[in-house]
């Protein structure tokens, strides 16, 4: 269980302890902290929170509802206790009380673990491990194949979930903008557990060249409105063509834990069908209520 410690601790950039890990687990050299800094502080974030939020955004219910199960365990949660590294430790430490346990508090500690798994990692670390190898460098792309590898072998260890993780049973999808405000839109397109799409800055900078967009510096949700207010149907076409590259992705996630995997493929399935019916329907009414809509939010 030290190689969840391991995989954890290198979350937390270069260090003469990190540099010897990756030697180590034969990762390649450590990144530099700049390297670092803008992929995990900058472009994705390592937080539970930030895939199964509501708006995308960390912290909120989706941080809480992991206190909670430290919580109910009679144990004070961990600073941060959405971010992955301490999900890994957590996780670890599980295995742990299991092993020394015996009887009944044995079966206990696997129950929990078990809800652990599926509740806290594998209902949403499928996806941060698919845009990781998308866009970091070797080191990282490497460390995900690792811990998927872990995961894996966690989940045929462990077994299935009697019924999906709770935060995508309540994930609502994402409105129709025709029916909804825009802000309510441009939030959920942003949140991982109401699209199925993971959207970096990285992702929207890339969106903007394609597009022959100028690309204004800011969060997300600007950045997605001002693209928006310079083509709406041209915005709409590129993230349709997203939300079909991420079902393919998706489904690839079905070998570890085709549970979870189901529940985003149908879900940016579905986010697809949407972008696609609005630049259809992109005609005056829309554009204009829609483009009203972007310039007075």
């Amino acid at each position: 269980m030290e190689l969840f410690r391991a995989l954890g601790a290198l979350l937390d950039g270069p260090c003469g302890e990190n540099r010897l890990i990756g030697h180590l687990l034969e990762l390649g050299p450590v990144p530099d902290e700049p390297t670092h800094n803008d992929l995990f502080l900058f472009q994705l974030y390592p937080y539970a929170s930030a895939f199964l939020g509501t708006d995308g955004r960390m912290g909120g219910e989706a941080r809480d509802r992991v206190a909670g199960f430290w919580r109910a365990l009679g144990t004070t949660p961990p600073e941060d206790p959405d971010h992955l590294r301490a999900l890994l430790g957590g996780y670890a430490w599980l295995v742990e009380a299991q092993q020394r346990g015996n009887g009944k508090s044995a079966q206990a500690c696997r129950d929990a673990r078990h809800a652990f798994l599926w509740e806290h990692l594998l209902s949403w670390v499928l996806p941060f491990l698919t845009k990781l190898r998308q866009i970091a460098p070797p080191f990282y792309r490497e460390w995900a194949d690792t811990l998927e590898a872990l995961l894996f072998g966690e989940s045929a260890r462990l077994g299935p979930p009697t019924r999906r993780p709770l935060a995508l049973r309540e994930a609502k999808p994402v409105p129709d903008p025709r029916r909804t405000d825009g802000d309510s839109f441009f939030n959920a397109l942003l949140s991982p557990v109401r699209s199925g799409l993971v959207l970096t800055r990285a992702d929207l900078a890339r969106a903007a060249r394609d597009l022959g967009f100028g690309l204004r510096v800011g969060e997300r949700a600007y950045i997605l409105r001002s693209m928006m207010s310079q083509g709406p149907r041209a915005t709409l076409d590129w993230l349709a063509c997203e939300a079909g590259d991420w079902a393919h992705l998706h489904d690839r996630g079905g070998t570890t834990a085709p549970e979870v995997a189901d529940f985003w493929t149908h879900r940016v399935t579905a986010t697809g069908r949407l972008l696609s019916d609005l630049s259809a329907d992109i005609g005056a009414d829309l554009d204009s209520e829609l483009g009203a809509d972007v310039q007075n939010g």
